[in-house]
Parts: C-alpha cells; sequence; structure tokens
C-alpha cells in the first residue's frame, strides 16, 4: 500500500511511482483514515490497486490516482511487506487493535467477511458458495491472462509445454524437462500458496485439461508465494541453483513487471477476470459507485491507464456488452 498525499510534489510521486513499476514487492504502508476506503487480498492485483490509488507513469508523465481527485481515499494493503515478510500484524483503522496481513484473494474476503473495518477484498477468484452466503458481491474490472512461466536465463524447460503436459508436471508423472523434450533436469514445480486465488484458479484448469477430474498435485510439488519471481532467479541465494529448472504459474499481467526474470511459455494458456468484492450492503454506498461501480473510477478512462500500466486490460462497460463494474455472485466469462 503507497500512502501519497494529495498535494505530494510531482517528484515524489514520480519516484514512487519509479519504484512500483520496477518491483514486484510490496510498497510500505501506514495506518488508514478513519474516512478511507480500505482493502486487502490478491497479490496479483495489488499493484493495479496502488495505481489507481496513487497514480503511475505513463512514459515519463506522472498520471494522477483516485487519490488525488477525492476526498475518501482508497487505501489497499499489499499481500507482503516491501521485505517480503508474510502474515506481519497491521492496523486497519486508528485505534483498532492490530491484525494479521491477508495475504491471498481467499484470506482478503474471509477478512471482509470478519471485520467490518475492510471495505473490500481484492480477488483473482471467483465466489465460492460459503461467500456468497455470506453477502458478498464480486465486481469485475480487468482481464488477466494465466501461463506457465520459467526462467529468462538457461532455463531446461521446452519452449511449449501443453496442458495436457502440465497435468503430468504436477502429478508427478514427469520429473525431468526430457521427457518433454526440453534439456535434461530434474523438474522444480511451484505452486502458489494456499489461499492465493491465482491457485484455485490453477487447479480448475489442471481439472479441465485432466477430463474434469481432479489432479492429485504431487508430494514433489513445491509451494511459493504467487507471483514470487525470485524463484526464476540464477543469482537469489534461496532458488538460484534450481531456477533453470524452476516452473510455476504466472498472471501474464504481473510477468511484466519482472522482464528480466520470467518467461511465459507457450501452450497452455488461460483468461479470468480480476474482481473487487463487497459486501451486498454497500452497494448503495457513495464510495462503491465513485470507484468500483460501472460508472466508478475503475472502469473509467483514468482507471484505464493504471490498469494497463499493471498488465491487465480493462474490462468494457455494460453499456458496451462488457461486466466492468457489475456486481455479480458468478465467474465472468464476458472478457470483452
Amino acid at each position: 500500500m503507497k500512502r501519497t498525499k494529495t498535494a505530494i510534489a510531482a517528484a515524489a510521486l514520480l519516484a514512487g511511482a519509479i519504484t512500483l513499476v520496477g518491483s514486484t514487492s510490496a510498497s510500505a504502508d501506514s495506518t488508514p483514515q478513519a474516512r478511507d476506503i480500505v482493502g486487502s487480498g490478491s497479490d496479483t492485483s495489488q499493484f493495479a490497486l496502488n495505481y489507481v490509488a496513487d497514480g503511475y507513469l505513463a512514459g515519463t508523465t506522472v498520471k494522477t490516482g483516485y487519490n488525488g481527485l477525492a476526498n475518501a481515499r482508497l487505501v489497499s494493503f499489499d499481500a507482503i511487506t516491501i521485505n517480503n515478510v508474510t502474515h506481519d500484524n497491521i492496523v486497519v483503522r486508528p485505534g483498532t487493535a492490530a491484525i494479521q496481513r491477508p495475504n491471498g484473494s481467499t484470506e482478503g474476503k474471509s477478512a471482509l467477511i470478519a471485520n467490518a473495518n475492510f471495505s473490500f477484498a481484492r480477488s483473482s477468484s471467483a465466489l465460492n458458495t460459503a461467500e456468497i452466503s455470506a453477502g458478498l458481491q464480486a465486481v469485475p474490472f480487468a482481464a488477466d491472462g494465466l501461463k506457465l512461466s520459467v526462467s529468462q536465463t538457461g532455463t531446461h524447460a521446452p519452449a511449449s509445454i501443453s496442458a495436457a503436459d502440465m497435468v503430468k508436471i504436477y502429478d508427478g508423472t514427469y520429473t525431468n524437462w526430457s521427457q518433454l523434450g526440453g534439456t535434461s533436469g530434474p523438474i522444480k514445480a511451484y505452486i502458489p500458496q494456499s489461499g492465493s486465488g491465482t491457485r484455485s484458479f490453477f487447479e480448475a484448469q489442471l481439472k479441465a485439461a485432466n477430463g474434469n477430474v481432479t489432479v492429485v498435485i504431487s508430494g514433489t510439488i513445491l509451494t511459493s508465494q504467487e507471483h514470487d519471481a525470485s524463484i526464476f532467479d540464477p543469482t537469489n541465494a534461496t532458488y538460484g541453483a534450481d531456477a533453470i529448472n524452476a516452473v510455476a504459474p504466472f498472471s501474464t499481467g504481473r510477468a511484466g513487471l519482472s522482464p528480466t526474470l520470467v518467461h511465459l511459455e507457450g501452450g497452455f494458456s488461460a483468461q479470468r477476470a480480476l474482481y473487487n468484492v463487497v459486501r451486498t450492503a454497500d452497494l448503495s454506498k457513495a464510495w462503491f459507485s465513485s470507484i468500483f461501480s460501472s460508472n466508478g473510477y475503475l472502469c473509467s478512462t483514468s482507471g484505464k491507464g493504471a490498469i494497463e500500466a499493471a498488465g491487465f486490460t480493462q474490462l468494457a462497460l455494460p453499456d458496451d456488452g462488457g461486466v466492468c463494474g457489475a456486481p455479480t455472485t458468478a465467474a465472468t466469462t464476458n472478457f470483452s
């Protein structure tokens, strides 16, 4: 969460935007104020919401975000800290007790249900039955892709991995890249952490590629923070030795923030919507209309620039045959 003052100098905003564009780490956060619109959740869309809130760079031009225009500020806690720490404590509102930072779509939605201090949750997965029963509504705003990714440097993987081969990697049938036509080397496959919207979406893609039969994930599959590009970094002290053998599902939008590390494979590819989730009771609130609705900032021309800067595609408005800003309890399949 990058919180800048409305009257901050352009040079400072420019420096902050450069930091966000060039990094996949979360930004520093501070305590939101009582009037702020506060959210947490998905790692996938955290940068998009940061850009929407605080602005971004378009070439060398600083674009003002929603917080430079409104009194009630949009504040979005990132999934991890600037130092890549997960589940540290955060203070959601002044004078309230610290809580554990939500990490991922599921934890963000759970926090929205349990804690009245949250206004929304970022999510890269659709609502499940329990979330619908709890009175949540998902509001789509952008389209993202999901592909398998490998290291940009010296990978042993072939140029393309089919959906069928992907299943055999994650069920443990394939253990060496030579079995797929790559260079000999042990496959180091990663899957996002439990509660990740990317993980639940990816597991659904595995099932679909397996004749609609659930794939039992092999015990050899490793777990990583979703969209952690360091697993592909040969210079990283923790993952470096395995970087040339690593593979993981990766958001195509998030991959664009780590172009020197992440290579998106040919073959398997899927499309999904990104959502901001709110309570049904809040659909009539002025802040919902101002930010998340079809007439709000996220679905506007200004919002489009911020969304595209984060690597995603803004969905079309309902008047144009799309679903941007239209609350739903079903998974979005209209990516117009």
